[in-house]
């Protein structure tokens, strides 16, 4: 897919946020195609990992006793901030909404 700063910027990203990008790429290589697909699939994995963790507190609401169901919150909770800040949500946001607009 061939993805240019123009479109980047009309589909919602920012200077710096297309700067952010090409710090990244000139850090590690790479082309925007690429790093914008990545920063998508990251989307979708903290996504995913945000739902099953809802889903597991809502079973331990109604299987567990009260002391598992506050211990287990509390770490679900740290898990699903790991999965937020692992990576950027905003930028992997537009990321993911670019790449759904604009499939080939």
């Amino acid at each position: 897919m061939l993805v240019n700063e123009e479109k980047l910027l009309q589909s919602g990203f920012s200077q710096s946020d297309i700067r952010k990008v090409k710090n990244n790429l000139e850090s590690y290589g790479g082309t925007l195609g690429n790093a914008i697909q990545d920063l998508s699939r990251r989307f979708v994995i903290a996504v995913s990992v945000v739902i099953c963790c809802i889903a597991i507190f809502i079973f331990l609401l109604f299987f567990s006793s009260s002391e598992t169901v506050f211990s287990g919150g509390i770490a679900l909770l740290c898990g699903i901030a790991v999965a937020t800040f692992i990576q950027p949500p905003l930028l992997s946001y537009k990321s993911w909404r670019y790449m759904r607009r604009n499939r080939a």
